[in-house]
């Protein structure tokens, strides 16, 4: 009966955890789709993604996977033997991360921004929910995007803050981005104001989500030791 009950535990556990985490990768991929749909720009993250959509005719979305699974190489790389099998789903996780963003872009093709002044509110909507779902990504910590998990990996590896790593790690891509765009189109396309000012505010919102999530749960998710321990 108590193996019965330390089974059901663990699955629950589990369960809560992935379910927020698929809640997170939505999330992230309606902030991207808000901040494109707003027309200054689009997110750091994607900000390469994005510029090569203005050179291959190919979607956001596949551009993101795509992106998304160089970044992947690089954790493997840079973790090398300390690399867990289990982050192999990173790759299904940022397939669905890229669909999200393309059926997002759809069902968002018919809000009218109207304006300036609407445009800058979109960008700043699509900023709190690329925050709340990179934060509900990192919370359960069980999977994480490629974009993200590179960014954990580092702040590991260097002992910095992860908001503060996302930050730099944002611009770094913002940097790519522009390079490519004025090697191949000799101009910089799909990089505005909105692109600097998420990559300047998200790494601090999806920070204060963290904290404030994780304070908000308590209990809600038990951490891999309580569970270990009511099963023991």
């Amino acid at each position: 009966k108590n193996l019965l009950r330390c089974k059901h535990v663990k699955n629950s556990d589990m369960f809560k955890r992935y379910g927020m985490f698929i809640a997170g990768v939505i999330f992230s991929a309606l902030g991207i789709s808000l901040i494109t749909k707003a027309g200054l720009g689009t997110s750091p993250i994607t900000s390469l993604a994005f510029v090569l959509t203005f050179i291959f005719p190919h979607t956001l979305g596949t551009f993101t996977m795509m992106v998304n699974s160089v970044m992947f190489i690089i954790q493997v790389i840079l973790l090398g033997k300390a690399f867990q099998k289990i982050q192999l789903l990173q790759l299904p996780a940022a397939l669905l991360f890229s669909v999200c963003i393309d059926g997002w872009l759809s069902i968002l093709s018919y809000w009218q921004t109207g304006g300036y002044v609407g445009q800058v509110l979109m960008l700043l909507l699509g900023c709190v929910f690329l925050g709340l779902g990179i934060a509900l990504e990192v919370i359960p910590n069980v999977l994480i995007l490629p974009g993200e998990g590179l960014v954990r990996v580092i702040a590991g590896l260097t002992g910095w803050r992860f908001g503060r790593v996302k930050t730099g790690f944002d611009m770094s891509i913002v940097a790519s981005a522009v390079v490519v765009s004025v090697l191949v189109k000799g101009q910089v396309l799909g990089i505005r104001e909105e692109t600097v000012i998420a990559a300047l505010i998200v790494g601090s919102i999806s920070h204060f989500f963290i904290e404030k999530v994780s304070a908000a749960l308590g209990g809600w998710i038990p951490s891999y030791t309580e569970a270990g321990d009511a099963c023991s």
